[in-house]
C-alpha cells in the first residue's frame, strides 16, 4: 500500500482530560500550516494499549518484552473496534479502510519481536499518512488527551514531535468528568485521577528532551492572558499567528464556553466543602513532588 507519511514533526494536544486540549486543536485547527485531525483524537498511538505503550513494552527488560506479541495484537485488535468506529461518526474509519489496517496490522505483529521501533513507527505513520492525507505539506494536530501523560512514550516514534501540554483546575476537571459517559462517575474518584494524571504529566515531561514541550493552563487560555497565551503557543510552533485563527479564537473561546469553575455550581454547599478540602490535600502532595499547580478557577 503506498502511503505519504512526510510529516514526522506533528503537533500533540493534550492533558488530564477534560483539560481544554479539544478547545486547543481546534483553534490551531484554523492556522494554514497546521491541520487538526479528523478524527480529532487518533487514540490509537497515545491512549492505553496503543501503539506507544505496546512499543515500550517490547522495548523493555526480559522477561517483560516477551509480551510485546500479545500487546501489539492488542493494539491492533483496538484500532479495529473501539478506535475505528466511533460515534459521530468519528475514529479511523474515516480514512482508512479495515482492509488496509488489516494489511498494516499484520506486518506490524510480525515485525514487533524482530525490530519494534522501525515496526512500530512504520504502522504509526502509515496510518497517520492516511489520516492527513488530505493535508499534504502540513504538520497534523492530534488532540489526544493522553498526549501529554505518555510524551515519553510517544518520543521514540515522533522524535521532533512538539506538545502542548494544558493544566486546569481539578475540581473543574473533576466536575466535568461525572457528568461524561466515560471516565470516572464519582467526584472523589474523578480528582483522584486527576492527580495522578498531573502527576504522569510531569514524570513524561522529566523523561523527555528539554524544549519539546509548552504546558500552558487552560484559565490563561480563556481568561486571564487569552491573546498572550495563544501567541506564546504560535511561537513555540514556530508559526506566526493568522488573523483567521485569531478571529475564530474571539468568537469561539470564552470562559463561559469552557465552564470556568463549573464546580462551584454543580454542587451542594457540603459536597463543595469536602471537594476542597480533598483537593487542598491532593495540591500539597503534587506540590512536594514538583508538579505544576493549576490557576484557581
Amino acid at each position: 500500500m503506498a502511503v505519504n507519511a512526510e510529516c514526522h514533526d506533528p503537533v500533540l494536544i493534550g492533558g488530564t482530560g477534560r483539560s481544554g486540549s479539544t478547545i486547543l486543536g481546534r483553534v490551531l485547527g484554523r492556522h494554514p500550516a497546521l491541520f487538526l485531525t479528523n478524527p480529532e483524537e487518533v487514540r490509537f498511538i497515545a491512549n492505553p494499549g496503543g501503539a506507544a505503550a505496546t512499543l515500550a513494552t517490547a522495548q523493555a527488560w526480559w522477561p517483560k518484552r516477551w509480551l510485546a506479541g500479545r500487546e501489539s495484537a492488542r493494539t491492533v485488535r483496538k484500532c479495529k473496534t473501539i478506535w475505528f468506529d466511533r460515534p459521530g461518526p468519528s475514529g479511523l474509519q474515516l480514512t482508512i479502510t479495515m482492509d488496509e489496517l488489516d494489511e498494516l496490522g499484520a506486518r506490524y505483529m510480525k515485525a514487533i519481536r524482530v525490530d519494534p521501533l522501525r515496526a512500530t513507527t512504520d504502522f504509526t505513520h502509515a496510518i497517520m499518512a492516511k489520516v492527513a492525507a488530505s493535508a499534504p505539506g502540513r504538520r497534523w494536530v492530534d488532540g489526544t488527551p493522553a498526549n501529554a501523560r505518555v510524551t515519553d512514550l510517544i518520543e521514540p516514534i515522533y522524535p521532533r514531535c512538539q506538545v502542548v501540554s494544558i493544566v486546569r483546575d481539578g475540581r473543574d476537571v473533576a466536575a466535568s468528568f461525572v457528568e461524561q459517559k466515560f471516565g470516572p462517575k464519582e467526584v472523589f474518584e474523578a480528582l483522584d485521577t486527576w492527580a495522578e494524571r498531573s502527576r504522569r504529566m510531569k514524570t513524561a515531561v522529566d523523561r523527555c528532551q528539554p524544549g519539546r514541550i509548552l504546558t500552558i493552563d487552560l484559565l490563561d487560555l480563556v481568561r486571564c492572558r487569552r491573546r498572550q497565551t495563544l501567541e506564546q503557543v504560535c511561537g513555540f510552533l514556530g508559526i506566526s499567528a493568522d488573523p483567521k485563527m485569531l478571529q475564530w479564537f474571539d468568537e469561539n473561546v470564552s470562559e463561559e464556553r469552557a465552564h470556568i469553575g463549573r464546580w462551584r455550581s454543580q454542587f451542594d454547599e457540603s459536597t463543595r466543602l469536602r471537594i476542597d478540602q480533598h483537593y487542598a490535600r491532593l495540591v500539597a502532595s503534587l506540590e512536594r513532588d514538583g508538579v505544576q499547580i493549576p490557576l484557581e478557577s
